[in-house]
């Protein structure tokens, strides 16, 4: 009866109009309120005798539908999917550097030029497509051809831990393992050379004892070209594997930490190659040796130290890390090693090694990663703001590096080079930085003898 009365209304409003000269049958004057309940009465006899219609805003079922609310006979419209979930991230980094070499630098490696340039230009696509479903699809575009760095699926509820699929960074050494926005100097140390770094594969990770240890596993096919690809008719098979702990702790900014790591490769085609630079790259820089074979980019900076495409059955790799963390100040080190058998017959061995010390001025806290393993990103607690008087933060740090790739018989000069460092960052936010470096390298050529370089570059940072 109330849906019929609301029907109604609209004729009530009508006859309410004209109910004060309605007259009654006798010709005598009614008064209005009576006309009004008569008519109301002679509609509500009309309204009995036909089938109930669903007047506007009243739905057939008899609820009133007043747009949020539910009606158990009109279904809410459906939610928007939760997935998949896309998040577009990018950074660039931006060069200069200067060289100044002394004679013996100049006929071990020839006139190295000034240069400025990008040396990264990155966009990446990254999110959900379950709960525990994840990607990633990052590409490089400061090269002359734009190139995969980190393509990726990712299983987080498998039985044993975290299952990663596609090209990533290798489960082996603290630096390389540290995000490229991240590192306290332009590029890493030279231990870097030896790691097998981005490689296709599958690789379970996890951590466990609240995070004071973690843990990985990977198999990759080796050596991938920068599209991830690798052909071979024999070999081309590598494993990583990295194990950390945090022994000692009184909180996440005061800490030690420790790792090991071990690689294992057959290089496809047998064929493997170890370069470095001074530890700054400029200019285009193609892949090593035989196209297709690496990915170090070393073309624009000469090699300091080069084995040369080396005939090779296998290598082994062992790296040791030792950190100690105490709030502003980070002491960390690594030392590997790469034994490596050529199809001649001969063994070399290439050791590697660098200790660094960061110290930030401003008294903010390097952040430590447990679950990476490695340490995160400085956040100034006063971005620059000169209006305000804020400058940001302020760290400096010093590191000593080396690696010796002098070998038996080797296609390449081989050479050891021993690195000293010093650098400024100057954090201006969360998400742009300047750096300056000054870099002092010793270098040893067997033939040519002592030689010394120096090298000053700038480095702005931006990323979203």
């Amino acid at each position: 009866m109330l849906d019929r009365r609301i029907a109604a209304l609209p004729v009530l409003a009508a006859l309410a109009t004209t109910a004060a000269y309605a007259e009654a049958p006798s010709g005598q004057p009614e008064q209005p309120y009576d006309a009004l309940v008569r008519r109301l009465e002679a509609v509500e006899a009309q309204l009995a005798a036909e089938p109930a219609s669903a007047a506007p805003g009243v739905e057939a079922c008899g609820c009133l539908n007043l747009g949020d609310a539910p009606c158990e006979c009109w279904p809410p419209a459906p939610k928007k999917p939760a997935y998949p979930t896309v998040k577009v991230n990018g950074f660039f980094h931006l060069d200069m550097g200067f060289y100044s070499q002394d004679a013996a630098s100049t006929a071990t490696l020839g006139d190295i030029d000034d240069g400025l340039g990008f040396r990264r230009s990155r966009l990446s696509a990254s999110g959900q497509v379950t709960d525990a479903t994840s990607y990633m699809m990052e590409y490089d575009f400061a090269q002359s051809q734009a190139r995969f760095t980190d393509v990726w699926m990712q299983f987080a509820e498998t039985p044993v831990g975290v299952l990663r699929i596609g090209r990533f960074r290798q489960p082996f050494g603290m630096t390389e393992l540290t995000g490229i926005k991240e590192l306290p100097f332009l590029e890493r140390p030279t231990v870097f050379a030896l790691a097998p770094f981005r490689q296709t594969g599958a690789m379970l990770s996890n951590s466990t004892l609240e995070d004071s240890m973690t843990w990985a596993v990977s198999g990759y096919r080796y050596l991938s070209d920068n599209f991830g690809n690798v052909y071979a008719d024999a070999g081309g098979y590598g494993l990583a594997t990295r194990l950390t702990a945090v022994p000692l702790a009184i909180d996440d900014e005061h800490l030690i930490h420790v790792g090991f790591d071990y690689s294992y490769n057959e290089p496809g085609r047998d064929l493997v190659q170890y370069s470095s630079t001074d530890e700054l790259l400029l200019g285009q820089n193609p892949n090593l040796g035989t196209a297709g074979l690496s990915v170090l980019p070393i073309v624009g900076v000469p090699g300091f130290v080069n084995t040369g495409p080396v005939a090779t059955s296998q290598t082994n790799l062992f790296n040791l890390e030792g950190a100690v963390a105490l709030r502003s100040l980070v002491i960390q080190s690594e030392v590997r090693w790469a034994m490596l058998e050529q199809l001649s017959g001969a063994n070399d061995t290439f050791p590697a090694a660098y200790l660094h010390v960061r110290y930030v001025l401003t008294g903010e806290a390097i952040p430590y990663n447990r679950k990476g393993g490695v340490f995160a990103r400085v956040v100034p607690k006063r971005p620059v703001n000169l209006a305000c008087g804020d400058w940001g933060a302020w760290e400096l740090g010093v590191q000593f590096s080396y690696i010796d790739l002098n070998g038996t018989a080797l296609p390449g000069p081989g050479r050891r080079v021993n690195d000293t460092t010093l650098g400024v960052n100057w954090y201006l936010n969360e998400h742009s930085k300047f750096q300056l470096i000054y870099i002092h390298s010793d270098l040893n050529d067997l033939t040519i003898g002592d030689s010394n370089t120096e090298t000053v570059a700038i480095r702005g940072q931006l990323d979203f």
